[in-house]
Parts: structure tokens; sequence; C-alpha cells
């Protein structure tokens, strides 16, 4: 039988975040990249280039990755800062 303790949420492990399978690509994508390369996205149909920017920008801050990024109308672009 397992044994019961109550300890305080300061004393227990942080819980893991659980990350989609999308955001696992992105972030071994942006993890590898080297300072002169770039990253090039193009949003899927009936997306936008704005939302697709947002997601990145929420998947490389979780993850602690610095990024730039910047648009020209069809496709975005991340660099590692």
């Amino acid at each position: 039988m397992p044994s019961f303790e109550t300890i305080k949420l300061s004393d227990a492990p942080q819980a893991p975040k659980k990350v989609s399978k999308i955001a696992e690509q992105m972030i071994s994508a942006l993890s590898g990249l080297k300072k002169d390369e770039v990253l090039k996205l193009t949003a899927d149909e009936g997306k936008s280039l704005r939302g697709l920017k947002t997601s990145v920008g929420r998947i490389s801050s979780n993850a602690n990755i610095k990024v730039t990024s910047w648009d020209d109308g069809t496709s975005l672009y991340v660099q590692k800062v």
C-alpha cells in the first residue's frame, strides 16, 4: 500500500508543462538555429501571419529562447537572438 504525506506546495517539484507536438517541433527548430540562420515559416491556409507570430512568441518565451521576427506579407522569419 502506498504511503501518504501532505507537504507544502513550495516543497513539491514543479509540474511539467504539457507541450504540443507542434510546439515541440518549433522548440527543436529554434534551438538548432545558428547565428547566421533564419527560420522561415508559412501560415497554414486560413491562418494569419499575426497568429503565427503570436504562437512563435509564446512558444519561444515558454522555452526561454529569445527571438526576433518579421514578415514579408507571406512568410514569417524568425531569428534567435
